[in-house]
């Protein structure tokens, strides 16, 4: 196990090493850039900030420049926002990561107890409306959940805000301020996981319907256990196996921010911020995140092997 985790670390490195090439290649020669789309900078003050930020240098030696501060944990300096590029991340992406946790304990435990209950009363009538609900949701693009979301439950009915994370000009401090983060919590929260359990709980339901036709179940069945037992304790535990992977996927997910309804709901997430900065050509904190991202993706998939060791014996490492 400890020669497996150890090779497998190795291997990030190459790849690692590839991705950060790859990046950096398709941001650099991207056309245009903060300073070239400003108007109100002169040839000469522009000209200064391309030495400043080395952007004036040969792309090779600009790689090498900016892969040697990213490992010193130097991601650069946002030119839109004018702090350096950890800063910004570090003050937007926490909120990111509340909503996404929260929706992704909400929308696997959901998926899980209704995909599990589909399986076993298949083509029955609660079968048939999970399907339909599922496919439902999965078809409804998040823009217009989250703005008829708005219409109904903030204009219309008044049980949550309209947007943002806290309440504009609030100086609530302890109990006071934690209610009021949950209240405008609340609808990205039920927007991102009615959006996300549609697919999640057909693949536990696809999952499940496979395991409960395997000989093993058949013989638990024969041997007199309790049906609890043999869906629980037998069947439960070998269709999660395939999430593992899945869950090892949600690692960067956590920390990307859902770019739609963080602007819809006006939430300061990194989502919304990524956006901007498309917009504004802040690649170098395009980069700095993107290049962030694709560590986590990695680390994801090291875990999901790691964890599939553990959750199954019948999985041999060698």
């Amino acid at each position: 196990m400890k020669q497996y985790a150890l090779r497998r670390l190795l291997q990030l490195i190459p790849t690692l090493i590839g991705v950060s090439i790859l990046l950096f290649a398709v941001f650099a020669l991207a056309p245009g850039n903060f300073i070239d789309s400003n108007p109100t900078l002169s040839k000469e003050r522009a000209a200064e900030l391309k030495a400043i930020h080395g952007l004036d240098k040969p792309l090779v030696e600009r790689y090498f420049t900016w892969a040697e501060n990213t490992l010193k944990g130097d991601l650069g300096l946002s030119l839109q926002h004018k702090q350096p590029v950890t800063t910004v991340l570090n003050r937007y992406m926490w909120n990111s990561f509340l909503i996404a946790a929260i929706v992704l304990v909400l929308s696997w435990a959901i998926a899980i107890v209704v995909g599990v209950f589909a399986a076993i009363k298949q083509h029955s009538f609660f079968d048939g409306m999970v399907t339909l609900l599922v496919f439902a949701l999965m078809s409804l693009p998040s823009f217009f959940v989250g703005l008829y979301a708005i219409k109904v439950f903030s204009v219309d009915l008044a049980w949550a805000p309209v947007g943002g994370m806290y309440t504009s000009g609030s100086n609530a401090t302890g109990f006071a301020r934690f209610w009021d983060l949950l209240e405008h919590l609340a609808l990205p929260v039920a927007v991102l996981t009615a959006l996300s359990v549609g697919s999640l709980t057909r693949y536990f339901r696809t999952s499940m319907l496979d395991v409960i036709r395997q000989d093993f179940i058949r013989t638990a069945r024969a041997k007199g256990l309790k049906e609890r037992t043999v869906i629980f304790k037998h069947a439960l535990r070998n269709a999660l196996l395939p999430a593992i992977t899945l869950l090892g996927i949600e690692l960067p997910g956590l920390f990307s921010g859902a770019i739609i309804t963080e602007k819809i709901f006006n939430w300061p997430g990194i989502g919304r911020i990524n956006l901007d900065a498309i917009n504004a050509r802040d690649y170098f904190l395009l980069m700095g995140f993107t290049m962030f991202l694709a560590l986590l993706t990695m680390l994801g998939n090291f875990l999901a092997d790691l964890l599939y060791r553990v959750a199954d014996p019948r999985v041999r490492m060698k």
